[in-house]
């Protein structure tokens, strides 16, 4: 009998790991390895992990501190849990856990395994400030890249931004997003009229969603002034924003704004929401105006498998679940204008045809198990 390899897999939001990470390592589970989970400490999120046949660790992680006595004290961490536990293969996912994970590479017996899920706000804002941070993350990329083995991207952009990839590209993959499971974010599993009841939404309501972190860079303000502008002319349209905004970023999106925006009859901010398949039932279109440096947003590819029409911009990551005119349309960023444009367009479409080739999207280019073969092989 062929001996299981030991697997790490590495997130800085327990949050994530449940969402975007746990159906992947069930995956691995499945396939034959151990698998182990190394995540900050969370005990509501962990008792969700704890009985999928995964092994939990956990570590203390403050996200703001980014200096070096943290990062010596996790990648030290880090060592001692890979030797402890015997691991094979360590896979890290985002900036600081790739960075503990190449810090703590001590030598050949295990593969490395780093996974760039977005280039973040220090290649979203062209202020001084974020250029010299994107500066320096263009060096710590080039350290990454020497003590990995395998770097995983989500889109071909980002490689093409990062200096190093020129110099390690027999270790550089693009794989194009994390996976979706399109059995569970399925139209057909709602029924979205009764949704709408629920919610007191009229029916006849023309129904725009965004699931995202609010951040500025994500394009809140450009939507919310769009849709200002949208309801002079349509009483029907209506925006509803999902999601909280990310104190631990210094671009998040103040509380002030959120308030004074929800004056507005036809924009609803919904916080943080545990029923995300439930709202994209009901509405009609999907819209992401973000200028923020994604891989592939996840929420865009949970539109797509729940059959919706997509509006997003034209950056890296984005543009890749959009064919224009076929199942949406690409705006450019940081334009209002642009958005009320398209939000018209939209309507007068053929939603139908749109709503289709979305969902064929999904299933033809981002299914789970398509992205978790394409994932795994690399271990190999």
């Amino acid at each position: 009998m062929v001996e299981k390899k030991r697997i790490l897999l590495i997130e800085n939001f327990t949050s994530d790991f449940v969402n975007a990470r746990l159906k992947y390592a069930q995956y691995l589970v499945n396939n034959y390895y151990d698998v182990y989970a190394l995540i900050p400490k969370d005990e509501e999120f962990k008792k969700v992990i704890i009985n999928s046949g995964i092994t939990v660790l956990e570590y203390e992680f403050d996200r703001k501190n980014k200096g070096l006595i943290q990062i010596f004290r996790l990648s030290k961490y880090y060592r001692k849990v890979i030797l402890e536990n015997k691991i094979d293969i360590v896979h890290s996912f985002r900036f600081q856990p790739n960075l503990f994970n190449s810090f703590s590479k001590i030598n050949n017996t295990y593969l490395s395994v780093l996974h760039v899920t977005g280039l973040g706000i220090s290649f979203s804002n062209n202020s001084m400030k974020y250029k010299l941070l994107g500066f320096l993350s263009q060096i710590i990329y080039l350290l990454k890249h020497f003590m990995a083995d395998v770097v995983i991207y989500q889109n071909p952009d980002d490689i093409n931004d990062i200096w190093a990839t020129k110099l390690f590209p027999e270790k550089c993959h693009i794989i194009k997003g994390s996976g979706i499971d399109t059995s569970y974010f399925d139209k057909n599993n709602f029924d979205k009229y009764l949704i709408r009841k629920n919610l007191n939404i009229p029916i006849e309501s023309k129904v725009f969603i965004c699931v995202t972190r609010l951040i500025w860079e994500k394009g809140v303000k450009q939507l919310v002034d769009a849709f200002k502008i949208l309801y002079k002319n349509n009483k029907q349209i209506n925006l509803y924003i999902v999601g909280a905004p990310d104190y631990d970023n210094p671009r998040h999106v103040d509380d002030e704004f959120v308030r004074k925006s929800q004056i507005e009859p036809n924009i609803f901010f919904l916080g943080k929401r545990n029923d995300i398949p439930e709202l994209l039932a009901m509405a009609d279109v999907f819209i992401l105006p973000s200028y923020y440096r994604e891989g592939i947003p996840r929420s865009i590819l949970e539109a797509l498998s729940m059959s919706l029409p997509i509006i997003t911009t034209n950056m890296p990551g984005c543009n890749l679940t959009v064919v224009p005119n076929e199942n949406g349309f690409l705006i450019k960023p940081y334009s209002t204008n642009e958005i009320t444009k398209f939000a018209e367009l939209i309507l007068s479409s053929n939603l139908d045809s749109f709503s289709y080739k979305s969902r064929r999207m999904a299933l033809d280019l981002f299914q789970d198990f398509k992205i978790f073969s394409q994932i795994s092989t690399l271990y190999s």
